[in-house]
């Protein structure tokens, strides 16, 4: 496989300092000395350089994911692959690779119109430790923690992460339609070459924002009650409340940040240590418990 994580994710604000107090104040987050010349915030969760940058712009949107690869050599047989494919990759510069702290990367659109960056070489960090007194974010081999985005081009979008950047199927989630008339909601987890349960999921319908959500994962119950009250202290909407899901076993709640970033924040998802000897699921229901949804309808 060779895709070994989510290593950092680009979103761009309007006010980039607000998001930043934001993740301090909220989630438990650093802010990285990385100064761009661009108000860029760069944000920190462990001893990565960063795994949020959060740019200026005029609107507030989800920009890009960064995948990890294990090496160069990986790395140029992902564009070789990629061309040989027909997708356009483009190179980024060494300024720019710079500005995301790894040696080179480049970057390409998948068939729903996401953004996807790759790269090898992650820079050194230093050492972290998280605010609100969190231990530790589960981070590490297994990146910053997983990404939903919107894949209205569903089964092309499937075959884009599959066959060409080696995903794995972990579970195949079908839901009831959003509204009436709409077609069934499906959320598709696919898992990198690292323990946990998914990576990346694919959502069938649009999203205004660009992402369904980031997850971040903490190391127990109380970190994640600890959150939950600054989150409604904060006045920010809970769109979920505290629940078990059914695939990876994560008990999370799910709030909307600033810009309208959908966010989980949780504990306890599942880890598969062989892949080889995994059966990917099929499931029609998301949770064991709670997880009451209070979404948004869909064109709002």
């Amino acid at each position: 496989m060779g895709i070994e994580n989510l290593g950092y994710v680009r979103m761009q604000m309007t006010d980039p300092q607000a998001w930043a107090d934001f993740a301090v104040d909220i989630l438990g987050f650093g802010v990285a000395e990385h100064d761009d010349g661009n108000a860029s915030k760069y944000l920190r969760m462990d001893d990565a350089p960063f795994r949020y940058i959060v740019e200026q712009g005029d609107e507030d949107k989800f920009l890009a994911s960064g995948l990890q690869l294990s090496s160069a050599e990986a790395y140029a047989a992902l564009v070789e692959k990629l061309q040989a494919a027909g997708v356009q990759v483009e190179t980024g510069s060494d300024d720019e690779a710079n500005r995301r702290a790894v040696t080179a990367f480049s970057s390409c659109y998948d068939p729903s119109g996401n953004l996807v960056e790759f790269y090898h070489g992650r820079h050194d960090g230093m050492p972290f430790n998280p605010n609100h007194n969190i231990k530790a974010f589960i981070t590490g081999e297994m990146g910053l923690g997983h990404l939903v985005i919107p894949a209205p081009e569903n089964e092309a979008t499937e075959a884009f992460y599959t066959s060409l950047f080696d995903f794995g199927i972990s579970d195949d989630l079908t839901l009831p339609p959003p509204a009436e008339g709409a077609p069934n909601q499906r959320v598709l987890f696919m898992h990198a070459d690292n323990p946990r349960h998914h990576t990346l999921g694919l959502y069938n319908f649009p999203s205004p924002t660009g992402l369904i959500h980031l997850m971040i994962e903490v190391g127990s119950i109380d970190e994640v009650g600890y959150c939950m009250d600054r989150v409604k202290k904060a006045g920010l909407h809970i769109f979920s409340d505290l629940g078990r899901h059914s695939n990876d076993e994560m008990v999370s709640f799910y709030f909307f940040a600033p810009g309208g970033m959908g966010l989980e924040y949780g504990f306890d998802g599942k880890q598969v240590a062989d892949w080889s000897q995994y059966t990917p699921t099929k499931t029609t229901s998301g949770d064991y418990w709670g997880h009451e949804y209070d979404f948004p309808q869909i064109g709002e």
